[in-house]
């Protein structure tokens, strides 16, 4: 049995029309200039924090937060919904789970708009677990947490770096390469395996499952 620690967006579904709406939606709001949503998918995943200081060029806490407010405003009411689960992620997550290994989520969304995503897909079943960071605390604290709860090693599986830099340390970290993070961020920050499709990582699972039941007997 393994811990399974997956993040959300890029890794579970694809956000990105939901997310690139709303941060326009408070760019405009701001008086601030929209941008091509092509050009905002490299903000799917980091904390919203980096995403509008960066944008926005400030490092105004008020007008930082200002901004996240409203691009809530906008995701809560519809951008959640503008999101669609990757290819063979079901059958991933259905398969984990008759394997008996155990899953969590953990995003650097805050948790309720992380639950209203899961429960959009009907996900909640599968999940020991669904934490969000909102913006005061840290993948890596949630992790940590998580590790105290279980005693025991985990892994994590993410598509951008801030994902592996959370894991790192405390986990083992698996960089899944149908999200938003090229193979050079991943493994840079350090990931130790890299996937294609989520058939792969289920075939990964599948080896850990024999080489801990061989162990056991």
């Amino acid at each position: 049995m393994a811990i399974i620690v997956f993040d959300l967006d890029g890794t579970l579904s694809d956000p990105a029309q939901g997310i690139t709406a709303s941060i326009n939606y408070a760019l405009e709001n701001l008086g601030a200039s929209s941008l091509e949503p092509h050009h905002l998918t490299q903000y799917i995943g980091p904390p919203l924090v980096e995403t509008f200081s960066e944008l926005l060029c400030t490092k105004d806490d008020a007008v930082i937060h200002q901004a996240i407010d409203l691009y809530r405003e906008r995701y809560l009411a519809n951008g959640y919904a503008e999101n669609t689960l990757y290819p063979g992620i079901l059958e991933l997550l259905k398969e984990l789970i008759n394997q008996q290994h155990r899953l969590y989520v953990v995003t650097a969304k805050r948790t309720d708009i992380a639950q209203a995503v899961i429960d959009y897909f009907g996900l909640r079943p599968y999940f020991i677990d669904v934490l969000g960071c909102g913006l005061d605390r840290s993948k890596a604290k949630l992790l940590h947490d998580i590790q105290a709860q279980e005693n025991t090693a985990l892994w994590m599986i993410g598509d951008r770096a801030s994902d592996m830099a959370a894991g790192r340390g405390l986990s083992r970290c698996v960089g899944v390469l149908w999200g938003y993070g090229s193979a050079e961020e991943l493994e840079q920050a350090g990931a130790e395996v890299l996937m294609h499709r989520p058939k792969e990582l289920l075939d990964y699972f599948q080896k850990i499952l024999i080489v801990d039941q061989a162990i056991e007997h």
